[in-house]
């Protein structure tokens, strides 16, 4: 069912493109839309689709389409083109051809990374900072859901690539690890006595006490197994929807966005047996 929008020029920028700011009367959902000027037609015929998205991507993960700062999209012919970086904005693209018809990396980019990434805004809105194998696991799961209904070869490509990956692992799969930030073992080895050094390398369990200083460039980030990793999250989601289905699912993400504190994947457990009366545990054992 459509929706009344109001639709108004954003104001010119000298180095931007022309934009629209879209609000959704009935929700108060409110996006913005740019384009080169030769595709303009495109990009305005595009906004309701879009906004019909943003609301269905809103209603699986249980958010307000109203309180989002959803991503902006821009809609271009220029393959290089990079949006300027202003006031945080996050701005994503879709490839348009000389004929005015959105290319097949622009469909790609509207109807499978566009509904993903919003569900990334509605998370970093709502509740940012959520472990990795939560947010992509959600992201992949409610965005493909949006794709099916609208690219269904989009979306079954995506599942199968996903799944022949996470099933195809020869390794464990460790999600709570995934994303996890641990300290390169060389920025404590250039900062201890030779003494403790020498502990360090012939005792594995030895930990030197600080203090220690540290830059951007001694973190690390776990991404082993990345595409895998996706899919066993996606194939959590996928698993929960099919013992206790979406609404109960909803219960559980309601839970997420409103928790006072920290969460950890202890606590979305917790959280998750709560709510829906399933024990994600032992996906944290394989």
């Amino acid at each position: 069912m459509g929706t009344a929008l109001k639709i108004a020029q954003l104001r010119p920028q000298s180095d931007d493109l022309p934009g629209l700011r879209t609000v959704e009367l009935s929700t108060g959902l409110v996006f913005r839309t740019y384009y080169d000027a030769a595709v303009e037609e495109v990009a305005r015929t595009s906004i309701p689709t879009m906004g019909v998205m943003y609301r269905e991507v809103a209603h699986l993960v249980a958010a307000d389409p109203g309180i989002i700062d959803w991503s902006a999209v821009a809609f271009v012919q220029d393959t290089a083109y990079v949006p300027p970086r202003r006031g945080g904005e996050v701005r994503w693209s879709a490839l348009v051809d000389p004929s005015g018809q959105l290319r097949s990396v622009g469909i790609v980019s509207l109807y499978q990374t566009l509904p993903h990434e919003q569900v990334h805004a509605i998370q970093s809105t709502l509740r940012p900072g959520l472990p990795r194998w939560f947010s992509e696991g959600m992201a992949e799961w409610a965005g493909l859901h949006v794709t099916q209904g609208r690219a269904p070869s989009l979306a079954e490509e995506k599942r199968t690539e996903l799944r022949n990956a996470y099933e195809s692992l020869g390794e464990p799969l460790n999600l709570s690890a995934w994303g996890g930030v641990t300290v390169n073992r060389d920025a404590i080895l250039r900062q201890v006595t030779p003494e403790q050094r020498e502990r360090m390398e012939a005792d594995p369990s030895y930990s030197p006490p600080g203090p220690f200083r540290f830059g951007p460039g001694d973190m690390i980030s776990d991404e082993a197994n990345t595409l895998a990793r996706y899919g066993g999250s996606l194939a959590l989601f996928e698993m929960l929807e099919e013992a206790v289905g979406q609404e109960r699912m909803r219960a559980w993400f309601r839970a997420v966005w409103q928790a006072d504190s920290t969460l950890n994947t202890e606590k979305l457990i917790s959280l998750a047996r709560e709510h829906t009366g399933v024990d994600l545990q032992s996906w944290f054992e394989r």
